[in-house]
């Protein structure tokens, strides 16, 4: 752990200026940088907290996948009162990783979680005297709405498995290889070992989760409901809680319909202190984006979407439903970025608002006694984004605006965003205000500020977009600027203070500035260039269809810790490295190469690069990108490829090692048709609707058109890692130059240390071979994980 406090770096940095002003990037280096993570402040204002993530290099164990990784950090605390004292959290144990979760309302409590081994549970800590209790649940992760939420100071809900061990989406390949090695075992004793699935056996059933109430004093923790629970919400006065919970996956609406990923959610209601949940009829198959409670906690609102016309639902504790949907009007249900019917709601005092839509208009509509008012002067695409009493809040397109039970919608200045004490949310998170009382919006001066749904005085502080604010004492935590990488900065008015610094050793490394490409038309992207070349360098181009970059890329900053794409490497190896803008297109194969070597050639006339030597590195999509603009152009030298899909005729078959091991593989299969019809593939209908669609937007179909030399690499647990196999095969049957290399123990990207240096040995020998004069020659086939 290379993170110090402030004021031990600033006299590090005093006493002893670096040797080096211009050591160049590492993959050393990069394996042991930390990162921020979840920084926040108590309701009060008086002690804000932040998560000091682990580097890859110093994490105990690589089998948890992302999801896991991202749970090791260290917590510290930090005093919001001068002099900003920093000091850890809590006591932790060597080889456990700790997260932050909600403050209680008043600030006082802290939920926290510790992974360490195969043990995750949750912990509660008092803030005044940083003692923890530790609690025998194992919280889910959150990932769609909520793992947790106080309903009072001293009492919290917690969503978590039924038998303490850890979430599926936690455990990982460990449970994967676990579940392999026994089925081996049992083919070895020449018993049964098979894993079936398919429709002439029921459906899969969901994970069963439990519901804990959690006194917080002692950490004791009682079930207050079982099931398929998904996400819930509790009533405002803390007495009742609303479960959804998953059902089976709904078929598509016909064969030729793009492909959706649904489940029937149903709806129960469940008191907090005990007792018999209620099933309400009708909430059968409802939106998981609408639980939507009154403020006086009588009823809540869900949007029923079984049906063509979404209806309305409001329910009350006890199970009562009514049909609150107005005449002439259904619930608007557009599909959200995750394939759900997503309906929007609320409630502005005795009245209801919500996105309707009459016919083929759509619009917000304010609801009363049976009668819908469209309300003038708001977007029909506008979020709800905060609740009060007697007003709400809405973004609509950038800015916030304020509607009242009787008066028409006030704007009230551009929005922006604060850090939540009472976070992290899931997916739900972005389509509901999940109690949030109040907005945020960046004034004339360009201060943050938080404005309550009901009418009352905003309250402004300097600070950045994200922040963590204490609203009573005027002040913010944030992290810092490009030119203050890795510190953790206190802001007040026109002072900013550093009181925390993470990877000191960056101070003596340099990385290469963006320079903005610009030709006619769309032709646009950002280049780095290496340093001291004695000519135009050869130049690596990282497409993702789709993707423009307004700012310069992530990957490129020097902080950057994920290593499943770090061109800056490929930079400090005396490569040229450009991400162009491909904004999306009617199939996304369009023109692909001759809009990558537009702005290649922009460049090239401007004497900043190479156009005769040309490589292609692409991740997941970009992967695809890569090997699908090797079919188009033999201008292309070399292409590398992680994780892409390569056949989209095929992919709707690919399940991948951990679908396949585990059985019961409907969610799977579903959700590779929604991937590749209805989401980022963009083919819009079935394979046996448009074959040649499919066709030309494949590299494996056009695989004979591709001369480039092709290395692949697939992670072992990656869904798509037969894709990559496909290619390999129809290029050596081709006789092409092509590698491919398997990375055990990996999933979608990389996180083993040892296989992100094979990796980056493999991608730098590769274009060294192809793109650069006297690079090493081409080796013999073998069973070294070495490419060909």
């Amino acid at each position: 752990m290379k993170s110090q406090h402030i004021a031990a770096v600033a006299a590090i940095a005093l006493g002893c200026p670096s040797l080096s002003l211009a050591d160049p990037l590492t993959l050393d280096v990069m394996l042991g940088l930390e990162r921020y993570g979840r920084i926040a402040i108590d309701p009060s204002g008086s002690v804000g907290v932040f998560e000091e993530k682990f580097a890859l290099s110093d994490m105990p164990r690589h089998d948890v996948e992302a999801y896991g990784a991202d749970r090791y950090a260290h917590l510290y605390r930090v005093e919001m009162t001068a002099p900003y004292r920093v000091s850890p959290l809590l006591a932790e144990e060597t080889g456990a990783g700790y997260t932050a979760g909600a403050f209680s309302p008043d600030g006082t409590r802290l939920a926290v979680f510790r992974l360490k081994d195969d043990l995750w549970r949750l912990g509660i800590v008092e803030m005044a005297t940083g003692a923890v209790s530790w609690t025998e649940v194992a919280p889910e992760l959150g990932l769609w709405g909520r793992a947790l939420e106080w309903v009072s100071d001293d009492v919290l809900l917690v969503l978590g498995t039924t038998d303490g061990a850890m979430p599926s989406r936690l455990a990982g390949p460990r449970a994967d290889q676990a579940r392999l090695l026994a089925l081996r075992a049992a083919a070895t004793m020449g018993a049964p070992a098979a894993v079936s699935t398919g429709t002439d056996r029921p459906p899969p059933a969901p994970d069963g989760r439990r519901l804990w109430r959690v006194e917080a004093a002692s950490g004791h923790a009682a079930a207050v409901a079982d099931g398929p629970i998904l996400d819930f919400e509790s009533s405002p006065d803390g007495r009742h809680v609303a479960l959804l919970l998953e059902g089976p996956l709904l078929p598509p609406a016909s064969q030729d319909t793009a492909s959706e990923v649904r489940r029937a959610l149903s709806l129960q209601i469940a008191p907090v202190a005990g007792g018999s949940a209620v099933s309400p009829p009708g909430a059968r198959a409802i939106s998981p984006n609408l639980l939507s409670w009154s403020p006086d906690s009588s009823a809540l609102l869900v949007a029923a979407v079984g049906s063509e016309r979404g209806r309305l639902l409001a329910i009350s504790p006890s199970g009562e439903t009514r049909d609150v949907t107005p005449s002439g009007v259904a619930a608007a249900l557009p599909v959200d970025f995750m394939g759900m019917q997503s309906a929007q709601a609320g409630w502005v005092g005795g009245a209801i608002v919500m996105r309707g839509r009459a016919g083929a208009t759509q619009a917000w509509y304010r609801i009363n006694n049976g009668d819908a008012v469209a309300i003038q002067g708001l977007q029909p695409d506008a979020r709800l984004v905060a609740q009060g009493g007697s007003a709400v809040l809405f973004n609509d397109n950038g800015e916030i605006i304020r509607l009242r039970e009787t008066d028409g919608p006030t704007r009230l200045g551009a929005a922006s965003l604060a850090a939540s004490a009472y976070g992290p949310f899931g997916n739900r998170g972005q389509a509901s205000p999940m109690k949030a009382d109040a907005a945020f919006v960046t004034d004339d001066h360009g201060r943050l500020c938080r404005v309550p749904a009901e009418v009352g005085t905003a309250q402004c502080v300097v600070a950045a977009r994200g922040a963590a604010v204490s609203w009573s004492r005027g002040l913010s935590l944030q992290r810092g600027a490009d030119d203050e990488t890795g510190r953790l900065m206190l802001v007040q008015g026109a002072h900013r203070t550093p009181v925390w610094r993470l990877n000191p050793e960056l101070d003596g490394v340099t990385v290469s500035e963006p320079r903005l490409i610009k030709g006619p038309g769309d032709v646009r992207g950002w280049l780095y260039l290496p340093a001291g070349h004695p000519g135009p360098p050869p130049v690596i181009v990282v497409p993702y269809q789709g993707e423009t970059y307004a700012a310069p890329p992530y990957w490129m900053r020097r902080d950057a810790t994920d290593l499943s794409l770090a061109p800056q490497l490929l930079v400090a190896q005396g490569y040229a490295v450009l991400f162009p803008d491909l904004p999306p297109t009617p199939e996304p194969a369009d023109g692909l190469a001759h809009r990558i070597l537009a702005v290649v050639d922009v460049a090239a006339d401007q004497g900043l690069v190479d156009p005769d030597r040309v490589g292609l590195w692409g991740w997941s999509f970009g992967a695809w990108s890569s090997a699908m603009s090797a079919a188009q152009s033999p201008r292309f030298s070399a292409v590398v490829g992680l994780n892409g899909p390569m056949n989209f005729p095929s992919v709707i078959g690919e399940l991948g090692t951990a679908a396949r091991l585990k059985g019961g593989n409907d969610l799977s299969a579903a959700s590779v048709a929604r991937w590749l019809e209805s989401g980022q593939a963009a083919m819009r209908s079935a394979y046996w609707s448009a074959p040649d669609r499919y066709r030309r937007n494949s590299p494996f179909e056009q695989a004979d058109r591709i001369t480039a030399p092709v290395l692949l690499v697939i992670g072992e647990y990656d869904g798509m890692g037969a894709q990559s196999e496909q290619l390999y095969g129809a290029l050596h049957r081709l006789n092409r130059p092509v590698a491919l290399t398997l990375l055990f123990g990996e999933v979608h990207g990389i996180q083993n240390p040892g296989n992100i240096r094979l990796y980056y040995d493999q991608v730098v020998t590769w274009f060294d071979r192809y793109l650069k004069d006297g690079g090493p020659p081409a080796a013999p086939s073998s069973g070294e994980p070495r490419p060909r």
